[in-house]
């Protein structure tokens, strides 16, 4: 005879709690976001949202370097 259910898992889950705090302007989106997901497909949702463009990690140096690009470009317009 078989188990029942969903097989066991061969590799254990990792597990991650992620805390912080949203404004109720700023973040209205994000917050309307979650909110219209069912309780049971939210963590499904967030992997999917990160998946698809969320895990840009930038570091200090890269946002200054991308900030320096973006007005190097702007001025380049420009004639003096």
């Amino acid at each position: 005879m078989s188990r029942r259910g969903r097989p066991q898992n061969t590799h254990p889950s990792v597990h991650l709690a992620i805390s912080g705090w949203l404004h109720p302007e700023y973040d209205a989106d994000i917050i309307a976001w979650y909110r219209a997901i069912s309780k049971g497909e939210r963590m499904k949702a967030l992997k999917t949202a990160l998946r698809s463009g969320g895990l840009d990690l930038e570091t200090e140096t890269s946002a200054t370097d991308q900030a320096q690009t973006s007005a190097d470009e702007i001025l380049s317009h420009w004639e003096f």
